[in-house]
């Protein structure tokens, strides 16, 4: 048969009867006329070749890269890396998805996925197996917005915990403020902690995002989750008040540019102020900082819409927003108005 490349290729198969060989001949004529081999890969190329060019090549960020390695390593690699490409298919994908738990299965789809979508684009596989496989069912958790009194109950509490140690330096120094401009801005903790003090406008009130922590690397990054997630945001007189104690405590001009400095003046982690905040609750509830971002985008939703409250989180989309940020209100705003017939009487 002639491929796509024009070359001329003779093709055989085997079956148990005539009737199978010509099937499995046809279905090898088939892959064959469906695909294009490249300089990179083939068809026959193993899927763990797939994965090593892909992992490198494809834009992700950094944390992402490492997460999904990972997965690759432990899980993917283990069980699919020796199977040729036009052997992939779907009950095979299948599964290997359901053996795996509910958190692992989320990022190994979401590698299958990425990887077997650049084969099919360079035209090695006709079809992307990855995308008929069935998602476990999980049962989505309702978003949680805060009232007001469970977030001045969270601060009280953090509050009575910060420095009443007896012995030792102070516990909990800057947590109060971390949380305040949590609560006051709707920032992700790690932009909150990766604040520079040339991110801050005091006299404007506002605040530019333009960075998180990494906290693989313990590190600033100078890039925020996504691109729209760089902004710049006026805060609440909450917030505000928060970075003027900060920038008004008598060590703050010895420790450089963050806002919120360790003891030795670098960038603190999220995971290690997450730890703090974990000790000072004594496990009393479970509300966490995303928890305040929650609230923000539910409340600006409720009273300036959607759009707004998305730009302002600095969401890719308002299908984040929605999906992922906004609580359900127990009893919606009465809105009959807009579909009630006039003059119209009951009976």
């Amino acid at each position: 048969m002639r491929l796509q490349s024009g070359k001329r290729k003779r093709v055989r198969a085997r079956g148990k009867s005539k009737t199978g060989a010509i099937d499995a001949l046809k279905i090898k004529c088939r892959d064959l006329t469906d695909t294009t081999d490249t300089g990179l890969l083939t068809s026959t190329s193993t899927f763990n070749a797939l994965l090593d060019y892909w992992i490198e090549h494809h834009d992700m960020a950094d944390r992402t890269r490492k997460i999904y390695r990972s997965c690759i390593t432990l899980h993917i690699r283990p069980a699919l890396g020796d199977v040729c490409l036009n052997e992939l298919n779907t009950p095979m994908l299948q599964m290997f998805l359901d053996s795996l738990s509910q958190g692992t299965e989320k990022t190994a789809r979401a590698a299958l996925g990425g990887a077997v979508s650049l084969a099919v684009k360079w035209g090695i596989m006709p079809t992307n197996p990855v995308r008929d496989t069935t998602p476990r069912k999980v049962e989505k958790k309702e978003v949680r917005a805060l009232t007001d009194d469970e977030i001045l109950t969270y601060r009280t509490r953090l509050v009575e915990w910060c420095g009443s140690n007896k012995t030792g330096p102070k516990r909990g120094e800057g947590l109060v403020e971390i949380i305040d401009v949590c609560i006051g801005s709707g920032m992700r903790i790690g932009e909150v902690l990766a604040l520079r003090w040339c991110d801050v406008d005091l006299e404007a009130g506002t605040v530019a995002v333009s960075g998180t922590m990494d906290d693989d690397a313990k590190t600033r990054k100078d890039s925020p989750k996504t691109v729209k997630s760089r902004r710049i945001i006026p805060v609440a007189p909450i917030a505000l008040d928060a970075l003027q104690r900060q920038w008004d405590k008598p060590a703050r001009q010895f420790l450089g540019e963050p806002v919120f400095p360790s003891r030795e003046g670098t960038y603190r982690t999220v995971t290690s102020v997450e730890d703090r905040l974990r000790k000072a609750r004594n496990g009393e509830d479970d509300i966490t900082p995303h928890d305040f971002r929650k609230t923000v985008a539910t409340r600006i939703e409720r009273d300036h819409g959607m759009l707004s409250a998305s730009r302002y989180l600095g969401h890719s989309s308002t299908a984040v927003t929605e999906k992922a940020y906004l609580a359900r209100p127990e009893i919606l705003p009465d809105l009959t108005a807009s579909f009630s017939v006039k003059r119209l009487r009951a009976v």
